[in-house]
């Protein structure tokens, strides 16, 4: 069992230093805008990360309302690694639920990142890129962080979740 974690993480770094090789050689220009969004975005490193935590998801639960997901399919459905979900519902509220391979979320963290960064994007499509992309890395820290958890003994959760929703939440009395 050792050995086959070893093999993973040795994968897992060679698939980093490849994005790394291939993200240099084909960079877009920054985009020149100065807005306070803009300066908050993760640097590659941190794309990087999530390119590599992204890999290692076997599948994940994505939360959002259906216009998110049409903007998510659409930026990313022209991607190398993106899947078609089989199973996606639609609740009465207009949010829908997907189940989301590994491989298609490292199509949609791809899509995403290459969204906010280029300069061709205009403002709206790279700020809802921007919004998409912020609760997905935060899922997959998650994930980074219960690896760790996880080798002291403690369980792993079922899936990796993901909710696209900046509305408050009810206050429950």
């Amino acid at each position: 069992m050792a050995s086959l974690r070893a093999a993973v993480e040795g994968w897992r770094a060679e698939v980093a230093a490849t994005r790394t090789t291939a993200a240099t050689t084909t960079a877009e220009p920054e985009p020149t805008s100065t807005h306070p969004a803009q300066q908050t975005e993760p640097d590659s490193a941190d794309f990087e990360q999530l390119l590599t935590l992204a890999v290692g998801i076997a599948y994940a639960e994505i939360t959002c309302h259906r216009d998110h997901w049409d903007f998510l399919v659409a930026q990313s459905s022209s991607g190398q690694h993106f899947r078609l979900p089989g199973a996606v519902a639609e609740k009465d509220d207009g949010l829908i639920t997907a189940d989301v391979s590994g491989r298609t979320l490292i199509a949609v963290v791809d899509a995403l990142w290459k969204s906010q960064q280029s300069a061709t994007s205009d403002p709206g499509t790279r700020h809802l890129a921007a919004i998409i992309y912020k609760p997905i890395g935060q899922a997959l820290d998650v994930v980074a962080s219960d690896a760790t958890t996880t080798a002291s003994g403690t369980t792993r959760p079922d899936v990796t979740r993901v909710v696209i929703d900046d509305r408050p939440t009810a206050a429950t009395g």
